[in-house]
Formats: C-alpha cells, sequence, structure tokens
C-alpha cells in the first residue's frame, strides 16, 4: 500500500489550493491510497509534550483566538517594494496582544527581507530578520543565512531579563530525510535543552510548551505566536 505525504506551505493557502488538496485526498482515497498528514520533525525532548492548536485555517490581517486559558489578539501586513524590476524589498509588520491570568502583554514585531532580481534568480541583499519588543522588558531577534543549496535557515534569540532562549528553524517533515526550502517550524532551546515548538505545515499552527503559568512557559509562548504569526516580507 503507499503512502504519501502532502506538506502544506507555512502560509495559508488559497482557497483555490484548498479545494484542490480535497481533490487530491478524495481521488487517492477512493483509489486505496492513504494519506499521511505532513509533521515537522519534532526534537526528541518534545515528542511526548502535548500538541495545543492555534488560529484557524485561512486567517487574514487581523483576528483573535483562545490558547488555553489565554486570549490573542493580532493585526499583521506585509508589503513589497520593486525598483527597476531589479531590487525589491517587503516588509511585515506584526502586533501581537497576549491576555491571561498572569496580565496582558503586547508584542510589537518587524520582519524585512530586501534582494535582486535577475528573471528567476533572486540573490539576497539583506537577508530575512525579525525583530519584535514586549514592552522594555523582552525582546526577540531572529536571522537568516543560507545553508547548502536553496535552504535559509533562521536562528536567533528571545531575551526577557535573565531568561533566554534559543530559537532555531526547523527544515524537516517527520519521516523523510528531505530538506525544505523554507521552515517546516521552529525549536526552541533553553540552556541547550529543547523546550518548545511551533509546527507551521498543517495549516493551523501547532504548538509545544511548557507550563504557561511559569516564567518560561510564557517566555516560550510568546517567542512561538510571532513566529507563528508574522508573515512573510515578499
Amino acid at each position: 500500500m503507499a503512502v504519501f505525504q502532502t506538506p502544506r506551505l507555512p502560509m495559508p493557502s488559497s482557497s483555490g489550493a484548498r479545494w484542490l488538496l480535497a481533490l487530491l485526498a478524495m481521488s487517492l482515497t477512493a483509489c486505496g491510497t492513504v494519506i499521511r498528514e505532513a509533521r515537522m520533525e519534532v526534537p526528541a525532548d518534545l515528542a511526548a509534550v502535548a500538541e495545543e492548536p492555534f488560529g484557524r485555517v485561512g486567517w487574514g490581517r487581523n483576528g483573535a483566538f483562545t490558547l488555553g486559558l489565554q486570549q490573542v489578539r493580532y493585526e499583521r501586513g506585509a508589503d513589497r517594494l520593486t525598483l527597476f524590476e531589479t531590487y525589491a524589498t517587503g516588509r511585515a509588520p506584526l502586533q501581537v496582544w497576549l491576555d491571561g491570568p498572569s496580565g496582558s502583554r503586547e508584542a510589537s514585531c518587524t520582519a524585512r527581507q530586501s534582494e535582486l532580481t535577475a528573471g528567476v534568480l533572486a540573490v539576497p541583499v539583506r537577508p530575512w530578520t525579525l525583530a519584535c519588543r514586549w514592552g522594555r522588558d523582552a525582546q526577540l531577534q531572529i536571522s537568516e543565512r543560507r545553508l547548502v543549496g536553496t535552504t535559509q535557515a533562521r536562528e536567533g534569540q528571545y531575551r526577557r531579563g535573565d531568561l533566554a532562549l534559543t530559537l532555531r528553524s526547523v527544515h524537516r517533515l517527520a519521516g523523510t530525510p528531505l530538506v525544505q526550502p523554507l521552515p517546516t517550524g521552529y525549536e526552541i532551546l533553553h540552556e541547550g535543552r529543547a523546550v518548545g515548538s511551533v509546527d507551521l505545515v498543517r495549516g493551523s499552527p501547532m504548538l509545544r510548551r511548557p507550563d504557561p503559568g511559569t516564567p518560561l512557559g510564557q517566555a516560550v509562548t510568546e517567542a512561538a505566536l510571532v513566529l507563528a504569526l508574522v508573515w512573510e516580507p515578499q
């Protein structure tokens, strides 16, 4: 019996793409083929941690949802400026409000990227970066560096007082050795150990985190939300 994986893009798909995927699923099911949902490869430290879905398929520029006992609101955008058909620069602002039993937090973020284009080729001039601030006591910085081929690895840090988290993009799907060009999600590490992750290939992001009532759990939640919600500048 053949087994296929059907990965989705990290960004929400259009209604046309969703219909195409649904028709493909029905046709494969009708001929006896099993479709296995694509998933981000999860660090071993997090295999036993329960997943929490948030948001919804097809979410737009603004919205609200519940994550556990926390209420989340967001506003986001993305714009791209092209000069002389060779230079393009993009900017993606994001605001996130997180309300819960421990109080309210607001994040202000901007993702940026610039590149030179020649036909179908694009050369980064300014690699993808994301910068966020939560008032004066927390900030996040993550940027991109090119690996082999077209894979764009991202790495950075979230810091709140003495608490620091390392953020790394994941480019593999569970059960396959293939490396994806764009992130399939992110892993979040504390003192070298994976303590959280966010999977971006299943339409609605899937979060794994420590107890959100702890400082570590709150920090992981804040970092994961902005990584999942920000749009690509292009």
